[in-house]
């Protein structure tokens, strides 16, 4: 009987699905082109049992809908929105045995935001906006830390946790690694006198962060995810100064970590809302952009940035 069982189990694993994740409906970066109004760089989590992370860790907020969610936002405002989603890994680039597409990681984040330097010191440079959940927020918070040249206009974390970073991704740094060390996403440094863990830092160059946590006790949602939410982000985030400014925070009251991601569930209604709020004073590229004229150009000096100041401290 057990050799039966044991059977059983191999055939399951060898006719295990190659699953190909649907791409988000957002245009995806084009570095080619000229700059859109908006990109949203995207990153997903930690993949859940039974899979093997990172091994197994794919780009679910594009296929999901979140992605697209949020470069609506932007779209109805009139603002070209174009997108890239990555992984949870530190590599540019991997493949599961049960993924039917390519991953992209941070590395490959990294070189994205590289290229996109150059519009950034365009006339009119593209607003930036970070979408991270879980794991993915983790990476997206160093991403600003070690790119402190760059301003990120918006980052929105969705309960980001450390749950396995070191134990997932030590092993594959052990000589890929950079300073300050990927490793350290998930350590805690001293903030206005206080032990802070590096995630929950929103770093200068960030002027609007909007914080998802998940519920705390058990509830239904109609967006789905279990009664009972076993991970969770318990802290909310700072300023290097202590401060929170520019920061918000919402608390879903029904949706565990998973369902916070839904497009159609409380905690992107939240996001949406706000989102709405900071949007309003920007601006599409094609209505700041001086008609054709006939006469000679007077000026070949950029048009002044439309970039609003930060927004009022918290109440």
């Amino acid at each position: 009987m057990r050799v039966l069982l044991l059977l059983l189990l191999v055939l399951l694993t060898a006719c295990a699905p190659r699953v190909t994740p649907p791409a988000a409906h957002t245009p995806p970066l084009n570095l080619a082109g000229p700059p859109p109004d908006v990109v949203i760089l995207s990153v997903s989590g930690r993949c859940g049992p039974p899979c093997q992370a990172p091994r197994d860790n794919v780009d679910y907020l594009s296929g999901r809908g979140t992605l697209d969610a949020v470069a609506s936002v932007f779209t109805a405002r009139g603002l070209s929105v174009q997108a890239s989603g990555y992984a949870s890994h530190p590599a540019r680039q991997f493949r599961s045995p049960f993924v039917g597409a390519d991953q992209r990681g941070y590395a490959a984040l990294q070189d994205d935001l590289n290229a996109i330097k150059p519009w950034l010191r365009g006339p009119h440079p593209p607003r930036l906006v970070l979408l991270g959940h879980s794991q993915g927020a983790v990476w997206l918070h160093h991403l600003t830390r070690v790119n402190p040249d760059v301003t990120f206009d918006v980052q929105l974390d969705l309960d980001a946790i450390c749950v396995g970073w070191r134990s997932d991704f030590q092993a594959l740094l052990r000589a890929h690694d950079q300073t300050p060390s990927l490793l350290e996403a998930c350590e805690s440094i001293q903030v206005n006198g206080a032990r802070r863990n590096i995630k929950d830092v929103v770093w200068p160059n960030v002027t609007v962060n909007l914080e998802v946590q998940s519920k705390r006790y058990p509830a239904r949602s109609a967006s789905g995810g279990l009664p009972v939410n076993y991970v969770f982000d318990p802290f909310g985030n700072t300023r290097l100064d202590g401060t929170r400014q520019g920061l918000r925070l919402f608390v879903s009251p029904r949706e565990d970590h998973s369902a916070i991601t839904s497009p159609r569930g409380d905690a992107l209604a939240w996001v949406s809302a706000r989102l709405t709020q900071v949007v309003q004073s920007w601006t599409p590229a094609h209505s700041i952009r001086p008609a054709q004229s006939t006469q000679p150009a007077q000026s070949t000096q950029p048009a002044p940035s439309t970039r609003p100041a930060l927004p009022p401290a918290n109440p």
